[in-house]
């Protein structure tokens, strides 16, 4: 079965203390509003009063698409998302990416577990191939419309699943405009998108990059796998599909002032 590194239920008891300090626990529209305790300088729903117009150059408040689901919305109106109405958005209060000041979300799920993060503005540093050339999967690519600058070393954005073979079956997921080795090989894969220039080159889904780590290193938020054919069953679970769900409906406004 597929293990990660996620916080599990204790979690849970983490955003309640949250819930009571309002230290970073970001609401979302859809009627959400923030707790009590919570600072108007961290909380986050965008949605604004009623009768209220979004600022020139930001992007309209929207409406979530899916039945029982509500919109996050970053206070800048640069990105939004939709969420089922139990997940959670927290704003990571020391970033686990490099970034020139751009915004580090955490998306927990209703057991208060990690399912995918949300990084714009980084500044990765160049990969390197410590880990050498090894066997590339891709078990599932779909083409996904969110905004992407195109050059010439990126595709067109698709939502992946893939792993790379180390000691384990090592998988992430995500957007991404980047092209990993020939399809077959691989030594890093990225989960990352040449966004405009309100967003940056931006991540939403767990691995930024990742590579096969070495017995013993810390493999953050990777999926691992003794067998392929468990990476395989993940991707048909309902976890999974409301996790891809998500992630595809990030809509990111080009206009918004940088």
């Amino acid at each position: 079965m597929r293990t990660a590194n996620l916080l599990g239920r204790g979690a849970a008891a983490a955003l309640c203390v949250a819930l009571v300090s309002g230290c970073n626990l970001l609401p979302a529209d859809g009627g959400a509003s923030a707790s009590a305790g919570a600072s108007p300088a961290t909380v986050a729903g965008g949605g604004g009063s009623a009768g209220t117009t979004a600022p020139l150059g930001k992007a309209p408040v929207r409406k979530a698409t899916i039945d029982g689901w509500k919109v996050y919305t970053d206070p800048d109106r640069v990105l939004s998302f939709e969420i089922p109405a139990d997940w959670v958005v927290q704003r990571q209060i020391k970033p686990s990416q490099p970034s020139d000041k751009g915004l580090h979300l955490d998306i927990r799920d209703s057991d208060g577990e990690l399912a995918a993060q949300l990084h714009t503005r980084l500044k990765l540093p160049k990969a390197t191939c410590a880990g050498g050339v090894t066997e590339l999967r891709v078990l599932l690519s779909k083409p996904a419309k969110v905004p992407a600058v195109a050059s010439a070393d990126t595709i067109e954005p698709v939502f992946v699943y893939r792993t790379l073979l180390g000691y384990k079956y090592f998988g992430s997921y995500g957007l991404t405009d980047k092209p990993a080795g020939n399809g077959f090989q691989a030594c890093t894969v990225e989960n990352t998108v040449n966004g405009p220039k309100s967003v940056g080159t931006y991540s939403f889904g767990t691995a930024v990059r990742h590579g096969t780590p070495a017995p013993g290193e810390k493999t953050g938020l990777l999926d691992k796998y003794g067998l392929i054919s468990e990476a395989e069953r993940f991707i048909t679970t309902k976890r999974f599909k409301t996790v891809q769900q998500v992630i595809m409906t990030l809509q990111i406004s080009g206009d918004a002032k940088a």
